[in-house]
């Protein structure tokens, strides 16, 4: 092990999706840390009852919006279950994120709109601004996501509908696992790429009496929604990138313990 790394020995707890967990884990190795994956949250398609409409509509929007690799996954099974295509219509296709235009790209799409921040209210602030005569809009989202972009349309008369097409829950036989990495205090840090996924390790902290072996955990937050919701749970809240990305959040985790070490010599 590279002492010389800024994370390194330090134990990093990933909850975010298993599948998406690797990106953050290896990053956090990079760093030269150890990175724990309790995934809390997991992912499946969901039945919204408008889809028979957003289907036979698809082709009728002038836009179509995601904010996240899940709403391109599940949207794409969607209409792969259906036997229909969207590639090369004249519909155009707007992404939040790196990792959501690359999901995007993967299925054929090209990336129309991409916002400079990415946050709900800074994607439609910027879309409105570019695009003030947009036409009809479809969004590809969670269960659980906020209905940010959607108030913003409504708010300016801009026609926009929604279709849930995953949902979040929470996988069973990790709170004994997560119980039990907590209570060996080795933990130097949570991180949270969602409000989720707060939810979900606050829910196992509450009900297993863990608030004690939280005591100097650095807790991690990929962007303002995640930290708010933190921050409802009582949660001080060490590290938010000014970039919401997995790579960002775990550089300023590096340059956070690297302030402590710095400051404990001083």
């Amino acid at each position: 092990m590279d002492s010389s790394l800024p994370l390194s020995g330090r134990e990093i707890l990933v909850t975010r999706e298993e599948k998406a967990a690797k990106g953050i884990a290896d990053v956090i190795k990079q760093y030269g840390g150890i990175p724990h994956i309790v995934p809390l949250i997991s992912f499946r398609p969901y039945e919204d009852e408008k889809e028979s409409t957003y289907l036979e509509k698809l082709k009728s929007y002038d836009w179509i919006f995601f904010t996240s690799k899940n709403g391109v996954h599940f949207f794409f099974q969607k209409l792969k279950e259906h036997n229909l295509s969207i590639v090369g219509s004249p519909t155009k296709f707007a992404a939040v994120g790196e990792k959501t235009c690359r999901a995007m790209k993967s299925h054929g799409i090209q990336v129309d709109f991409v916002p400079k921040l990415y946050s709900g209210f800074d994607f439609a602030k910027e879309f409105v601004h570019s695009f003030p005569q947009a036409g009809r809009v479809l969004l590809s989202k969670g269960n659980l996501a906020k209905d940010t972009i959607s108030s913003y349309f409504t708010e300016r008369s801009m026609p926009i509908d929604e279709w849930i097409t995953y949902e979040t829950f929470f996988p069973d036989a990790i709170e004994k696992r997560l119980s039990s990495l907590l209570q060996e205090k080795k933990l130097s840090a949570v991180t949270f790429t969602s409000p989720s996924t707060v939810r979900g390790f606050m829910k196992i902290v509450n009900d297993n009496g863990l608030h004690e072996a939280m005591n100097g955990l650095a807790v991690v937050c990929i962007g303002p929604v995640t930290r708010e919701a933190a921050c409802r749970y009582g949660l001080t809240v060490q590290v938010v990138p000014e970039r919401y990305t997995v790579e960002d959040m775990i550089d300023d985790l590096a340059n956070y313990f690297i302030s402590l070490k710095e400051n404990r010599e001083e």
